[in-house]
């Protein structure tokens, strides 16, 4: 069993670490008063959806804010998070490919990666092509001829 408080804590010192040392520097003209929930929150909550089985941020988010709300007390709301998980994403991938260098996966070119599953669906419209349809988009990536 996982100790969850313990899994938090060391993601969040070893984000923090690494965003004073070098995430601010990839930050472009970042102005006004500092957040009250800060950058390293954020990132340290991104990275610790990975370890847990929910399908999405909304669900993390409310079972943060049900049982780990002492551990991030100032946590924003969910249309905040959003924003700002999307202007972080970047440095969330710098954070991983550190990571990754430091167990020393650096030099690979393919990695198979145990992700959440992305909901799909599959249609045959004709004979050898395939439409693949993601939801909740339902984009379509034609497979085939």
């Amino acid at each position: 069993m996982v100790d969850v408080e313990l899994l938090f804590t060391t993601i969040f010192v070893l984000v923090d670490d690494w965003y004073r040392q070098e995430g601010i520097h990839l930050l472009h003209g970042k102005r006004g008063v500092p957040p009250l929930f800060g950058d390293s929150e954020v990132i340290t909550l991104l990275l610790a959806m990975d370890y847990f089985p929910f399908p999405g941020e909304t669900q993390f988010l409310g079972f943060i804010r049900a049982n780990y709300l002492y551990l991030f007390p100032r946590l924003i709301d969910q249309s905040q998070f959003n924003r700002r998980a999307r202007a972080l994403r970047l440095l969330v991938e710098e954070v991983r490919k550190q990571w990754a260098c430091l167990l020393g996966v650096s030099g690979q070119t393919q990695f198979l990666l145990d992700t959440k599953p992305v909901p799909w669906s599959a249609t045959s419209e004709t004979k050898g092509t395939v439409t693949l349809r993601t939801a909740p988009t339902m984009e379509s990536v034609r497979l085939g001829r």
